[in-house]
């Protein structure tokens, strides 16, 4: 609950600043800064406190608008007299008033803010120490403007804290530009990590059924059996086809102009009809509907788990499909026996898988979702690839 909130409050920065200032302007109507008043005879408050109100009430916007806000706490405080922040600080916290304020200002401009206009400000802060200088050794009496409190300080020191204020603004803008960089970096390498899974996955499954399946044709070709060879390069054209789609989905996505949506739970029907396997599909427990993130994982798992199957077994192989829907997720089951494994060892082609990925890029899938998977032989001969996906 606490932790909601607090996240709920960093992402509302007007809500936290507009309580800051309902907070600060609260406590100086109950203590009247500076001056021996009550706020219950308010025509008796000077100028001054009225002054002190509108820089911490202005303060609801600090964020929104903080060139402006911060303008205004200057003129406030320029126009006060009141210069010395030093004098301030060592005062007791009843005696807050515009130097704090601005203060908060030049860590905000600093933090927010890369104008340069800002710099006009923090020249501004000198302004105090050169009109004290001219009447203290000048002995002009600079009457249009505040008389300083107290009289006799330069006003260095509060240049200095102000100064120091919008350096520590600055130095936060900047650790927060590199995490936000660091985080843009991350997500560019976890997309780039997604693409060349969904290109593994379309790429792998298809060739290698095609691959499968021209082997097959050139055996039938052999044997002069007509018809098997034109099952074989319709099954070819069918999965050239097939991939070709993906393809064009998968760019269309990174171009932010998808044509179809992805594939999902849905499709995977159409997956093992269109194989050249014997492929058996079962479905167990209450079918749901579950997001399309989830959807397209179960059915990348499926289809790489059938294309080791295809790969490994051969086309002669018989396979089941089980997609059980249960209270803690989908469980996602691929079986085959493993027929035609020893003629696909002793085959003299190469393998059509590569490097294998398969299972890696299955385990990553599963993961995704803080999923478990399994593969391992069976012991009567065959594979079996099991995944757990927790409903999200």
């Amino acid at each position: 609950m606490v932790r909601r909130l607090l996240v709920w409050w960093s992402g509302h920065p007007q809500v936290s600043d507009a309580f800051l200032a309902v907070a600060a302007c609260t406590y100086l109507l109950i203590e009247v800064p500076y001056y021996d008043q009550s706020i219950a005879d308010f025509t008796r408050l000077p100028m001054m406190f009225w002054g002190d109100l509108l820089a911490y009430a202005s303060l609801a916007w600090r964020r929104r608008f903080p060139l402006s806000v911060l303008a205004l706490v200057w003129t406030l405080w320029f126009v006060g007299g009141r210069w010395d922040i030093w004098t301030e600080w060592n005062a007791s916290w009843a005696d807050l008033s515009t130097p704090t304020a601005l203060m908060l200002m030049f860590y905000t401009a600093g933090r927010w803010v890369s104008s340069k206009r800002v710099g006009f400000f923090l020249a501004g802060m000198l302004l105090p120490l050169a009109l004290t200088a001219v009447r203290i050794w000048g002995g002009l009496e600079l009457t249009p403007l505040p008389r300083p409190v107290p009289p006799e300080d330069l006003f260095a020191i509060s240049a200095v804290v102000c100064v120091a204020a919008w350096g520590l603004g600055r130095l936060r803008h900047t650790e927060a530009e590199a995490v936000a960089h660091a985080r843009v970096k991350l997500v560019l390498a976890q997309e780039r990590v997604r693409i060349a899974r969904e290109l593994h996955d379309i790429v792998a499954h298809n060739v290698s059924a095609m691959v499968v399946q021209s082997d097959g044709a050139s055996a039938a070709l052999l044997d002069d059996d007509r018809a098997e060879v034109e099952q074989a390069l319709g099954a070819i054209g069918k999965s050239g086809r097939v991939a070709l789609g993906e393809l064009r989905l998968l760019l269309g996505v990174l171009r932010e102009a998808p044509v179809a949506p992805q594939p999902g739970i849905e499709a995977i029907e159409n997956l093992v009809e269109r194989l050249p396997l014997r492929v058996r599909l079962r479905v167990e427990g209450r079918v749901r509907e579950p997001p399309a993130s989830l959807g397209l994982a179960a059915y990348r798992i499926v289809q790489e788990a059938l294309t080791n199957t295809l790969k490994h077994a051969g086309k002669e192989a018989n396979a089941e499909v089980l997609l059980r829907y249960a209270e803690d997720g989908l469980h996602i089951q691929v079986t085959d026996d493993g027929a035609g494994e020893s003629r696909r060892r002793s085959a003299t082609s190469p393998d059509p898988g590569g490097a294998g990925y398969g299972l890696v890029g299955i385990a990553e899938r599963a993961a995704m979702f803080g999923g478990t998977t399994r593969a391992a032989p069976l012991p009567g001969g065959g594979f079996q690839v099991g995944a757990t996906i927790p409903w999200t």
